[in-house]
């Protein structure tokens, strides 16, 4: 039987209401961010200056250090700081005047006139307690902020792009959710972002001089040649580079002392971790070689082989 005329009507008055309360919004008025790598990131800053961006990239935190990198290109010029949106602080100690003081800020983080927000939930902590269990590391995260190019600057003969973070020495992305990142679980790699920075020389009042330092928060090179001594590991070249840290420590002490026969005494062994020193007259040359976490993207298994992060040679008294 069809409805009477009086009963469409009241389905007509009452339920447009109903209707306009659960339509769903159309998003023409919300900012959606644009998918980017950090690499697109580096080859044109300006075209992204204060857009919203989602991108996947390793952070690196620890002392005057709180930034995006990305193993799989090389960059130059092009460095990115992190901070957060909202209120929260990242307990990042750099100059200046640095985040270390308090967890959170009196007013909501502006750059640029624009208010970030931040979305506080839980895997914003979760991401931010494994920043402050472990005091110096490397995470992999899924993430959307806002990009701050700065400006193409000449310091030194060098053009990079600065304005924010350490020294005024990067360009800048605001965190304002943290989609997704991959937990620690791995007991066999190196999660430390310092790669053997802060490795003690073996002697006081050592004039030091860096070799190699192996880092992703350095771009020059070092990085996309242990790319490569995983790659020629694992097509069998170097196989040896898995197991046996102490010839890859005198392997890569050839092309800086080509004539010389380095008698290495190891000092510090965990299982991510090798320190060696060499007694070079009055000099010490110190070798730490590790299995770094952010080389695991780049492994064809599981394996990842041992490398030397770094190379310094302290000139002792």
């Amino acid at each position: 039987m069809k409805p009477s005329l009086e009963l469409f009507l009241m389905l007509l008055v009452f339920g447009l209401p109903l209707s306009a309360q659960t339509e769903k919004p159309s998003g023409k008025n919300i900012a959606e961010p644009h998918d980017v790598t950090y690499c697109e990131l580096s080859r044109n800053p300006a075209a992204y200056n204060r857009q919203l961006v989602r991108l996947t990239a390793f952070v690196t935190h620890g002392f005057e250090d709180f930034g995006l990198a990305d193993s799989s290109c090389h960059t130059q010029g092009f460095s990115v700081w992190v901070m957060y949106g909202g209120n929260a602080q990242s307990n990042t100690m750099y100059c200046c005047p640095g985040e270390a003081a308090s967890k959170t800020r009196p007013e909501p983080l502006r750059i640029d006139g624009l208010e970030i927000p931040l979305v506080d939930d839980v895997t914003f902590k979760r991401f931010t307690d494994l920043l402050a269990k472990e005091e110096d590391t490397t995470v992999r995260l899924t993430a959307i902020g806002r990009f701050f190019s700065g400006e193409n600057q000449t310091v030194n003969g060098q053009t990079q792009w600065r304005g924010f973070g350490h020294l005024g020495c990067c360009s800048l992305f605001v965190v304002q959710r943290v989609e997704s990142f991959e937990p620690h679980t791995r007991t066999d790699l190196d999660y430390t972002s310092e790669a053997g920075w802060y490795e003690k020389e073996g002697c006081k009042d050592a004039s030091v001089h860096y070799k190699r330092h192996v880092s992703l928060q350095y771009s020059d090179g070092e990085v996309e040649q242990a790319i490569a001594e995983q790659r020629k590991a694992d097509n069998g070249e170097a196989a040896w580079a898995f197991s046996d840290p102490e010839r890859v420590a005198l392997d890569s002490l050839k092309p800086y002392y080509p004539d010389q026969v380095p008698v290495l005494r190891r000092v510090n062994k965990t299982p991510t971790r090798y320190v060696f020193r060499w007694k070079k007259g009055k000099d010490r040359v110190i070798v730490v070689v590790t299995r770094p976490y952010w080389l695991s993207f780049h492994a064809t298994s599981k394996s990842v082989v041992w490398v030397s992060t770094m190379i310094k040679e302290a000139g002792c008294d």
